[in-house]
């Protein structure tokens, strides 16, 4: 593996997030505003599902959703696209000598940078009903916010690529655990509706502690530091174990992909 200085990494990861964003928009408007309706969209879905037909009694129900919605996004999209880094640019691994972490990490930014366009329009959609106005606050609760998630998620995307170095289409699975995984946060309907001996295993869940530090700040404009502390601890344990791994298994992924 060829060295190369902080610099050089920092300014190809750049590179690589700016071509993968840029090809996702296909370099217009209407892409941009295509790839943020879609959760749009999915939020209005589960709007109708449990507001009006369940007839679920939560305030600003749509506000909840979106402000939920949209890291969920971020952080399932990301892992999932991760998880192909290593075998779609194998030739960069093999011909160019590419630290192999860098790549996961690319797909996690592009991931980040999507929900940073998209805060004009999540701020937009919070502020309108006119329970929830911006604070000044928020200009420092949602970069910290970032910051946390992005260390959180990186170590998954990380260890799924490795996985699926050596274990080919577990990409698939990951989508079906994604699933799985969105309900069981729960994502669409807050932890006061699980019953009451099976709430405690929910709220152990650090996605679901992730997902409500983000519903707090948008809904509250409170940083909830219990929820923040629980997910940061999530991402250290996770984040030795995964680079643990990397260690042991990255010097045989140029040869298996």
């Amino acid at each position: 593996m060829i060295e190369r200085s902080p610099r050089q990494l920092a300014e190809f990861l750049y590179l690589l997030a700016r071509m993968e964003l840029k090809a996702r928009y296909k370099g217009r408007f209407l892409g941009y505003l295509g790839a943020v309706g879609l959760i749009f969209a999915l939020a209005f879905v589960f709007w109708i599902a449990f507001k009006v037909i369940m007839g679920l009694d939560l305030p600003n129900y749509s506000v909840y959703l979106v402000a939920g919605l949209f890291p969920w996004a971020w952080m399932s999209m990301g892992v999932v696209s991760a998880s192909r880094s290593f075998v779609a640019n194998a030739g960069l691994i093999k011909e160019m000598g590419l630290a192999h972490a860098i790549l996961p990490l690319s797909n996690v930014v592009q991931e980040m940078m999507h929900f940073a366009l998209a805060l004009p329009l999540i701020v937009a959609w919070v502020a309108i009903p006119g329970d929830y106005p911006p604070t000044w606050s928020w200009l420092w609760q949602i970069p910290l916010l970032m910051a946390l998630q992005l260390v959180f998620v990186y170590p998954l995307a990380l260890a799924a690529a490795l996985a699926n170095a050596y274990v080919r289409d577990i990409e698939y699975w990951l989508g079906i655990g994604f699933v799985l995984l969105f309900f069981a946060t729960p994502m669409v309907y807050p932890v006061s509706m699980v019953p009451e001996g099976l709430a405690r295993y929910f709220e152990l869940n650090p996605f679901h502690a992730l997902m409500e530090c983000w519903r707090t700040v948008f809904i509250e404009s409170h940083f909830e530091a219990t929820h923040a502390a629980y997910a940061a601890a999530f991402a250290a344990v996770e984040g030795v174990v995964v680079w643990f791994l990397y260690r042991r298994l990255a010097p045989r992924v140029g040869e298996v992909v």
